[in-house]
């Protein structure tokens, strides 16, 4: 039975409005050609679990991973460096070994400082130096194995600290001849402070030209006056001694 004329059959029928005449009216509920199904991702829009642009993924390795920290680690270390940080090695090792061999004259010196104190706390004392000159020893060993300039620092200071410790005690006691060998030694690992300072201004200055050779003022923006009279000091030395090396090419 048919309750009305069909709209395709009918020319004179009134068409349902949105459909093309001819066509057959959409289902309810069925979806519509061209748009997106119900769940899937807008055109345009990031997949999900997608990193945004400009983000680092979970396993890109960003500023603070491994590869920046070995070129922020690398960048103040010169060559020279290992030349500093094998002395003092040395010089610890050597301190450490005649503290051994020596024990009874290293002893008896600190007794000779401290005429109040007996034998037990001389020698608490000397085995506290020895302490500590072993600490140090071990951070030199790191910053050679690092290649971390920084790590000479607590080297240098403590030994500084220990020559101006025992030139004090040489005027109290009037030993004028300890007094002029610890300031001698004094003098020396200042010097090689600064050495290490103005080594490490060079070589940031050198990976700043790599980085940037386009501004050859980037690099010395970031030194401190001190380092900057540093470096003045160790460009004074003969070129030969601190300039890269060259590297062997190929010739025609």
């Amino acid at each position: 039975m048919t309750l009305g004329p069909e709209p395709a059959a009918d020319p004179d029928a009134t068409p349902i409005v949105g459909t093309p005449a001819g066509a057959v009216p959409p289902v309810p509920g069925a979806p519509v050609p061209g748009a997106p199904m119900p769940g899937a991702p807008m055109p345009g829009a990031p997949m999900p679990g997608a990193p945004l642009p400009g983000v680092p993924g979970p396993g890109a390795p960003g500023p603070g991973g491994p590869a920046g920290a070995r070129t922020r680690s690398g960048r103040t270390w010169h060559r020279f460096h290992y030349a500093v940080g094998v002395f003092l090695i040395a010089y610890g090792v050597t301190g450490l070994a005649t503290g051994v061999l020596l024990w009874t004259d290293r002893r008896d010196e600190i007794e000779g400082y401290f005429a109040s104190v007996g034998s037990g706390t001389a020698t608490g004392v000397l085995v506290l130096v020895k302490a500590v000159e072993a600490a140090l020893v071990l951070a030199a060993v790191a910053g050679v194995a690092l290649r971390r300039d920084m790590l000479f620092v607590p080297a240098l200071a403590g030994w500084m600290a220990g020559f101006a410790m025992f030139g004090v005690l040489d005027v109290f006691t009037a030993r004028w001849g300890g007094l002029a060998e610890h300031l001698v030694y004094l003098a020396g690992f200042v010097l090689l402070l600064f050495l290490s300072y103005g080594l490490s201004a060079k070589a940031q200055l050198a990976g700043a030209a790599r980085e940037a050779p386009d501004d050859p003022s980037a690099g010395s923006r970031g030194l401190t006056r001190t380092q900057e009279f540093a470096l003045q000091a160790i460009n004074r030395i003969p070129t030969g001694l601190t300039a890269p090396r060259p590297r062997p090419g190929r010739h025609d």
